[in-house]
């Protein structure tokens, strides 16, 4: 009895992570990987094509819904999968990716517990907690990166 309750225990866990791991490295839609949704957020802080500078880490930052709920609406359309990258690749490719001239990076706050940072740039997403994704059905359209920072810049560039 006691080793069919051991058996049984043993494919319940076997199967519990076979499950993780499929749910982990499957498809999904860049929405699916943020961990808050959209209507939960406070404020957001946008850059494009340049690296973090300390003084001011963002080009324009703000309190309305419109541009957050715009900017998710339109990366919820690429479809990403997380890279099976070791720590130290994943360190490189984070770093390079930080330091490209053509990337974009936004932060999404709901409040001071809970921001979500993410570096994306044609075919790879950083979510800030050590998750790369490589995306699938890219590249992002940049023209539309480039019109979205455009538009909203010139109304939140002094928040």
């Amino acid at each position: 009895m006691i080793k069919k309750i051991g058996l049984v225990l043993l494919l319940t866990i076997a199967a519990g992570i076979i499950l993780y791991n499929w749910n982990e490295y499957r498809e999904k839609s860049l929405a699916d990987v943020i961990p808050l949704q959209a209507g939960e957020f406070t404020w957001m802080g946008f850059s494009e094509n340049r690296p973090m500078q300390d003084d001011k880490p963002f080009e324009w930052g703000t309190k309305d819904k419109e541009p957050m709920e715009e900017l998710l609406a339109f990366l919820n359309q690429y479809r990403v999968k997380k890279k099976h990258v070791g720590y130290e690749a994943l360190s490189q490719e984070v770093t390079a990716l930080m330091n490209s001239g053509s990337a974009f990076h936004f932060e999404l706050v709901r409040d001071k517990a809970e921001t979500v940072l993410i570096y994306a740039n044609h075919n790879t997403v950083y979510v800030l907690t050590d998750r790369l994704y490589e995306i699938k059905n890219g590249p992002i359209k940049r023209e539309w990166i480039g019109a979205f920072n455009e538009k909203y810049r010139k109304i939140y560039r002094d928040s």
